[in-house]
């Protein structure tokens, strides 16, 4: 755990997938004006470099396209407050801002996401009147408007989610919108909005997509997209959307209640996800395997009164989650990052609780033979076991060697699905009983 900065609100963190650097914004104060800083984190050098002013404005949101240029959306001052882009290559040095909404009327919940083809998209609400808002999209291209449409309007549009693909393989676009405090519609477009259609409704608030491609090399349509939100009893719900045949799952409950804050990360379908959600006044690091399996799981806890926390979307890592959070320090706010492992090393000991079986490995790292054994509570039930590589492809499936009453022994020989050895690295080992699975990472040393 890092402290990165010594004041912050509205935190917003994107990590790019070019460059691997890390790149943080926030809302400060200055001569009581609202003023946006940004931290970046260099990977080369592993250091983090102080808090710089960057504009005036608030509310900062950035996206970064798959080379590497990032996107800033944001309110403007404005007692009518506008909502404002600019761009940089560097962090340094930015766009002259341009205005996206209305200069006549006050909008505010800009998210924004960027596409296969270099396309920002942008929501945001524009406040009609006290009951009356309007959800705007536009579109830029190239640092220009090239498209601005007002979606809907309705009594009480509070909140926005949007996702892309995350290692941008189409142009398809997810978005969210709750309107009248607890009612949700997950919609989808694949035209740039010319058309939308609706997949999902829930009852429910704070709702999050994450979008991605099944497998590395997988056709365009052929992705997964997972919804969550937290429902009128305050519990955190799941729903998994496929692309392919258009079909949703059932509802998943991923936590049970006093949920009060969701934000969500980089999906793999074929392994699942990591998750933040706040409750009791602690923010935990939760994995979900999806709601097929119907398991979930808590990786880390933070008990030291944090709150806004933000997450590190659309730079797909296979092994980490990188996240940031605040905590009061009485005369100014502190802003702490963290990067979180996804998933447990096989070993000698089962470190989840709660499941129907377990499961151990040894040795790990390996360069010869992995041997996996599976204990079994329902010996009705029989382990199935697949490991995937960094880009969730699958790898191999494998067969006991051994089984015996409730007892099932696995042998990997580091070998693909053709008979052929894999390159050194590190793999992730699912294993499944039942409507349960789990995951746990071995590293491979070829030799």
């Amino acid at each position: 755990m890092v402290r990165i900065s010594e004041v912050g609100l509205c935190i917003h963190i994107r990590k790019d997938p070019k460059n691997k650097n890390i790149y943080v914004v926030f809302t400060d104060t200055s001569n009581q004006e609202s003023v946006i800083k940004g931290i970046k984190y260099e990977s080369s050098t592993g250091i983090w470099n102080n808090a710089t002013y960057l504009l005036n404005g608030k509310n900062p949101t950035l996206s970064i396209s798959k080379d590497g240029k990032m996107y800033m959306i944001y309110e403007s001052n404005d007692s009518v407050s506008r909502i404002m882009h600019t761009s940089t290559s560097d962090f340094l040095s930015w766009t002259s801002s341009i205005i996206l909404s209305d200069t006549l009327i006050i909008s505010t919940v800009a998210v924004a996401d960027v596409d296969s083809a270099g396309r920002v998209n942008v929501f945001w609400i524009e406040k009609n009147s006290v009951v009356s808002n309007s959800l705007i999209y536009a579109s830029i291209l190239n640092d220009t408007i090239s498209e601005r449409v007002s979606i809907t309007t309705k009594n009480e549009i509070s909140d926005i989610a949007i996702a892309n693909h995350l290692q941008y393989g189409n142009n398809d676009l997810f978005f969210a919108i709750q309107f009248n405090i607890d009612s949700i519609l997950f919609l989808r477009s694949v035209d740039n909005i010319s058309n939308f259609d609706t997949i999902f409704e829930a009852i429910g608030h704070q709702p999050c997509i994450t979008l991605n491609s099944v497998f590395e090399g997988s056709l365009p349509e052929d992705c997964m997209a997972r919804f969550q939100y937290i429902d009128n009893m305050a519990n955190l719900m799941e729903i998994e959307y496929d692309c392919l045949w258009g079909g949703t799952s059932n509802t998943f409950q991923l936590q049970s209640g006093t949920i009060d804050y969701i934000c969500i990360d980089d999906i793999a379908p074929p392994i699942g996800y990591s998750y933040l959600f706040m409750k009791n006044g602690n923010l935990y690091h939760g994995f979900s395997y999806g709601s097929l399996w119907g398991w979930t799981t808590v990786l880390d806890t933070i008990n030291s009164s944090p709150f806004n926390p933000s997450i590190a979307y659309k730079s797909f890592n296979f092994y980490n989650i990188d996240y940031i959070w605040m905590e009061d320090a009485g005369s100014e706010f502190n802003i702490f990052y963290i990067q979180d492992p996804k998933h447990i090393w096989l070993g000698s000991n089962d470190l989840e609780k709660n499941k129907k079986f377990t499961i151990t490995g040894y040795p790990n790292p390996f360069s010869e033979t992995l041997t996996i054994k599976i204990s079994v509570g329902d010996i009705a039930k029989s382990p199935q076991i697949k490991i995937f590589n960094s880009n969730s492809q699958l790898i191999s499936v494998l067969e006991p060697t051994i089984s015996s009453f409730n007892e099932y022994e696995y042998i990997w020989s580091g070998l693909n699905l053709k008979g052929n050895k894999v390159n050194s690295g590190v793999y992730v080992i699912t294993c499944s009983v039942g409507n349960q699975t789990t995951a746990r990472k071995v590293a491979f040393i070829s030799r």
